[in-house]
């Protein structure tokens, strides 16, 4: 194969782009975080949907079994080389080697992991002590070939940054799984539904994966490719381990049971979900972007400001609101078997203001080549999490989660230390381009607060809709008059999609 050939078409090379389109450049991210947003808006509000009418038909202790098998299987993907994707989208220079090394990287790993935990459910069903777990164990276990396959296909498209088709795949893959899911919840099937949506999600996403990016594996196999790949491509796995791996789950569930874990992981899947809302929509488009511009540190820091300004405009009011309204919510929802969840949803909500803005710190450190650094902020963060849990559990979920709290918001200061030593700045300078969606967020919440002790004989939904409706009236005017140079700039990004090719 001839070296032109053997090259990635330069349309999706991220450093092949010409200085002269940077404005193109982020415009076109401006318009990938619309077709993001759907990406992540199509899937979120179907979790959601399936999420609370499951919490109709399911009990804790069902939550806390799937979640359990799914953790376990969760680990498993958490271990894999996966995350050498993200090191394809990042490397300014690929060929053919390297995106076939990593699919038969991927694959191979997926094929020595698949049936020993298939033929050992049972035996892994026992030492956990819970029988029920085996089947479920079994089926779940298709998602490692199932993921683990679609991790190249999936690069590209991000490397391209063809959010459009992305929205597409996400959409067709979220309609099959909800549609399957709810189907067996209405006829009866249980926890399986669960299970069956998980799956079908990864089949299809899977499938669409390799439908939409074009891209073919091949037989160009080198060790070298995945020598270049490795710097990036270890840290980022230990990244992606970190994130996916559900130690805490496991820990909580063989120490306290079922039913205290499918509490946890209810109120933690709430969270999830906003956090995707903002984390989902804004991670893959400034990944992508700030790849484009390695070597360009007055543009970097341009286009890295802008994103988290908006995502702290997005997240920190939307945990804010989310806190306050939870216990009502669910008393409202959702059956009395829940309630023990309440607090703990607001205990994650405070954690939520955080892991916005984390989103795009991390995405920062990964596109400049520091995919080291967020991995050790991750592994002092999630391992403190387990022994918070193992050394708290006893004394009540409650207990566990203000100490989860507390070590969270302790430790997160070092993200804005790395942050802030990669640009340059000081962290405090970093720090203060916060401020005023924090301050629009704390008028806010005293705002909403009020109403509900001044109309101490409103309930139910009237309150909650004069609640949101006065938060919104509160959050946007402060935040469109103090932060008017940071929308500014924005409109000027849309603006210039009519004028550049990117």
């Amino acid at each position: 194969m001839s070296a032109s050939s053997d090259h990635i078409s330069a349309s999706v090379r991220p450093g092949n782009y010409h200085p002269h389109l940077a404005s193109g450049r982020s415009a076109l991210a401006v318009f990938g975080v619309l077709w993001s947003s759907l990406h992540t808006l199509i899937p979120t509000l179907s979790s959601a949907l399936v999420f609370f009418v499951s919490a109709l038909y399911l009990t804790p202790s069902d939550f806390g079994l799937v979640g359990l098998a799914a953790s376990l299987v969760m680990s498993v993907i958490a271990f894999s080389p996966a995350a050498f994707g993200e090191a394809l989208v990042q490397r300014s220079d690929l060929n053919k080697a390297h995106t076939d090394s990593v699919f038969w990287l991927t694959t191979g790993f997926a094929a020595v992991t698949f049936l020993p935990i298939v033929l050992g459910s049972g035996a892994i069903a026992g030492w956990l002590g819970t029988d029920e777990i085996a089947p479920l164990l079994a089926v779940l276990a298709l998602r490692i070939p199932l993921d683990l396959m679609a991790a190249v296909p999936n690069a590209m498209i991000l490397r391209a940054m063809k959010f459009k088709l992305l929205a597409i795949r996400t959409a067709i893959a979220t309609l099959v799984s909800v549609t399957l899911c709810l189907g067996m919840l209405f006829a009866g099937f249980g926890y399986w539904a669960l299970v069956a949506s998980q799956v079908s999600a990864s089949l299809v996403t899977c499938l669409m994966a390799f439908a939409v990016s074009g891209w073919r594996p091949g037989i160009s196999l080198k060790i070298t490719a995945i020598r270049d790949l490795s710097s990036y491509g270890i840290f980022a796995s230990g990244n992606r381990m970190l994130s996916t791996i559900k130690l805490d789950h496991l820990v909580l569930g063989v120490l306290a049971g079922p039913q205290a874990l499918g509490l946890f992981v209810f109120a933690q899947r709430l969270f999830q979900m906003l956090t995707q809302l903002i984390g989902g929509t804004l991670s893959s488009v400034t990944l992508s972007l700030l790849s484009t511009l390695q070597g360009e540190p007055e543009k970097t820091a341009k286009a890295f400001a802008i994103a988290s300004f908006t995502a702290a405009a997005l997240s920190v009011p939307m945990f804010t609101m989310a806190g306050i309204l939870a216990p009502d919510v669910i008393a409202l929802a959702l059956d009395p078997k829940w309630q023990g969840s309440a607090f703990l949803v607001q205990g994650f909500c405070v954690v939520g203001v955080l892991a916005g803005i984390s989103v795009v710190q991390a995405a920062l450190l990964n596109s400049q080549g520091k995919a080291r650094w967020w991995f050790y902020y991750q592994l002092i963060q999630q391992s403190s999490s387990v022994l918070v849990i193992a050394l708290t559990y006893s004394f009540g979920l409650h207990v566990m989660m203000i100490i989860l709290i507390a070590k969270t918001i302790a430790v997160w200061p070092l993200s804005a230390y790395l942050t802030a030593r990669l640009l340059d700045r000081s962290v405090w300078s970093y720090l203060s381009e916060f401020r005023v969606p924090v301050f629009a967020s704390l008028v806010m919440a005293a705002g909403m607060l009020g109403l509900k002790l001044a109309a101490p004989d409103w309930s139910g939904v009237p309150l909650l809709i004069a609640q949101i409706g006065l938060g919104a009236l509160i959050y946007l005017p402060i935040i469109a008059y103090f932060s008017r140079d940071r929308l500014a700039m924005v409109l000027k990004i849309i603006s210039a999609k009519g004028h550049s090719t990117p």
